[in-house]
């Protein structure tokens, strides 16, 4: 008989959604780019997001205050979008991380834009180490 095991005692259960959300996402990770397991993966990324939206709500009936100098940011990018970036951070960089902001962009379409300049440019940009 196998049990599912209980969330550690000393964890609340927004951290307990939250670490619901990261198994699912590390688990999805692997198989995204898999074409056919696509309903498979939007399931477990819909489930993912369900918990971090329970995780949210908790978070707030908690009252917890907020750390001095930050400040909730209103935006328009999906949390489900923003759990998938937090979620490739964290599986890239092998130390701790904060995101900070995450903005959704439109690059202009410009007729008379060279795209090989843009693309110089990105080149320059990408031989640059994150910090």
């Amino acid at each position: 008989m196998s049990q599912s095991p209980s969330p550690a005692p000393d964890l609340t259960p927004a951290e307990a959604d939250l670490g619901k959300a990261l198994v699912l996402l590390n688990r999805v990770a692997a198989r995204i780019d898999d074409a056919t397991r696509r309903d498979e993966v939007q399931a477990s990324l819909r489930k993912a997001a369900g918990f971090i939206e329970s995780a949210r709500r908790a978070h707030e009936g908690v009252g917890a205050p907020t750390p001095l100098g930050v400040q909730k940011a209103s935006t328009t990018v999906d949390p489900l979008i923003v759990a998938i970036i937090a979620a490739a951070v964290s599986a890239h960089f092998d130390r701790p991380y904060r995101l900070v902001s995450v903005q959704q962009v439109s690059v202009p379409v410009v007729p008379h834009l060279n795209v090989w300049a843009v693309e110089g440019r990105t080149q320059i940009f990408m031989s640059h180490r994150v910090r």
